[in-house]
């Protein structure tokens, strides 16, 4: 993986952006090659020292266009079954699927989210606020990446995700 300053990445546990700047930290007597990164759905910068990287899970940002044409699968099947009877179990699968960082990943949490929110809604019974935060997380997550990839502001990225997907009310601080 050959990232360098200015490279558009996806950041698995805070979503994406940029490398700002690498620069050498002194830790416990040891210095280290960090990378510096700007994210944007976060006011938070992160240091990460450089070979950690792919341990990470932190990988380049897809095209635009590659993630227009994975996403549509959600206009078409917008929920799916986790089949997990047990919701400790489901949130284990959750938090498997976010180790995975990749796109199709944060599309199967969207349709398990759906999936329990209808299932819930139909049964009468309160959503819990888990399945809301997850589902807002994957859907900022991908919509992060197409606004940092297609170089435009997440509102907009939001109504091309809404415009492909037909999933509405997406939840972004601008």
């Amino acid at each position: 993986m050959s990232l360098k300053v200015g490279s558009k990445v996806f950041y698995p546990t805070h979503g994406a952006g940029w490398i700002k700047e690498k620069k050498e930290i002194e830790f416990n007597g040891e210095k280290k090659e960090y990378y510096q990164f700007e994210l944007i759905n976060s006011p938070l910068e992160i240091s990460t020292p450089v070979d950690n990287l792919e341990e990470l899970g932190i990988r380049p940002v897809l095209k635009s266009t590659e993630i227009k044409d994975k996403i549509k699968v959600l206009k078409k099947t917008p929920k799916d079954n986790p089949k997990n009877k047990d919701f400790n179990d489901l949130v284990s699968t959750f938090d498997e699927l976010h180790e995975n960082a990749d796109l199709e990943s944060k599309i199967k949490l969207i349709q398990y989210c759906n999936y329990v929110k209808e299932k819930r809604e139909k049964d009468g019974r309160l959503i819990p606020v888990t399945i809301e935060k997850e589902l807002d997380k994957a859907i900022l997550d991908i919509v992060g990446e197409l606004a940092v990839s297609a170089g435009v502001k997440l509102d907009t990225a939001a109504k091309q995700f809404t415009q492909v997907t037909g999933i509405k009310d997406i939840n972004i601080d601008d």
